[in-house]
């Protein structure tokens, strides 16, 4: 049985030191995960985090995505630099289920032949992947105690294949779903405005909840555009909820500051593009890039991203043009 703790329950043992050695951020609140992954960096000292840290997003090649696991492997068994632990992320998790495809395929590859003559895997040399996943299942019963491997699927992931069923036995989850059980939306959205110090009216909340549905994402999106529109208010009404509320969508509202993380200029302007044509007001977007800046980037990088932020922000109040002025930063920070 898979160990299932809460995410305050993750935060607290980080704040306490106490890490297990593998966990797995499962839900659909992605913007939950980020923050736990980033609880998880602030662990390492910050000049040492060049040297203890690293943030994996595996590629779509499957053969460059099982060179890349069992570099993740690697790494989770080299020593931390003058730091109490190294931390491995291993973002968008889901991307490397496709290399223990073997592991879950229960015909014998062909040739392969047992002890009597029967075809089976034993006598025969290994397929692609049953390596790999009995490496995983390997490391898994013999962590590293120096270091935390963390896997981050976009979602979840199918509780099905084999090496999902290994992490259930060996890992720790983290259920970064605040909609699931009794907890609701509305409850939702009075808990974060309590955290933001901002009061939502009773009808604004359950209004917020109602649009959302049981989308975590979208509720998130609503709830800071509401909160934002309310700035000058201090309070978010049912009326400005209903005058600022967006169309559904499925669109990822991290998927423009993930493909700023990786340096993906084209994909970041298309996506910021999105956010343009579903009516999201650019101080919104700015906030967003603000984020990225002070939790993503190195601390090399951050002085230098401030100034471009505060540059943005001055042109937006002068009533530049904002797409314009919002594209300029977008692909500075992606050169950065």
């Amino acid at each position: 049985m898979a160990r299932q703790i809460t995410p305050q329950s993750f935060e607290q043992q980080a704040a306490g030191g106490r890490l297990d050695p593998v966990y797995v951020l499962t839900g659909p609140d992605g913007a939950r995960k980020a923050e736990l992954a980033a609880r998880l960096v602030e662990t390492i000292e910050e000049d040492f985090r060049p040297f203890n840290v690293d943030k994996l997003f595996p590629p779509d090649n499957r053969e460059e995505a099982r060179k890349q696991f069992w570099g993740i492997l690697q790494l989770a068994r080299t020593l931390p630099m003058m730091a109490p632990h190294r931390v491995i992320i291993a973002a968008q998790a889901e991307k490397l289920m496709p290399i223990f495809k073997a592991g879950d395929d229960e015909t014998p590859p062909s040739g392969a032949e047992g002890p009597a003559g029967k075809r089976g895997r034993k006598s025969g040399p290994k397929a692609a992947g049953e390596a790999e996943l009995e490496a995983l299942e390997a490391y898994l019963k013999d962590p590293s105690r120096e270091s935390v491997l963390v896997f981050v699927p976009t979602d979840d992931l199918n509780r099905n294949l084999k090496p999902v069923k290994l992490l259930q036995e060996f890992a720790t989850f983290v259920d970064c779903d605040p909609l699931a059980g009794a907890r609701g939306g509305v409850e939702w959205v009075m808990a974060e405005a309590a955290g933001e110090g901002v009061r939502v009216e009773a009808s604004a909340a359950r209004l917020l909840a109602s649009l959302a549905g049981d989308d975590i994402t979208r509720l998130r999106a609503e709830f800071e555009r509401a909160v934002l529109f309310a700035s000058g208010e201090g309070i978010v009404t049912e009326a400005a909820v209903r005058e600022i509320a967006s169309a559904p969508t499925t669109q990822d509202p991290w998927a423009m500051t993930n493909a700023m993380e990786r340096g993906d200029a084209g994909t970041a302007l298309r996506e910021l593009g999105k956010k343009f044509d579903a009516g999201e007001f650019p101080p919104m977007i700015l906030g967003q890039v603000r984020w990225y800046v002070t939790t993503k980037l190195p601390p090399a990088r951050v002085p230098a991203a401030v100034d471009a932020l505060l540059r943005t922000d001055l042109a937006l109040k002068s009533s530049g043009d904002a797409r314009v002025l919002l594209e300029r930063l977008v692909v500075e920070l992606c050169g950065r």
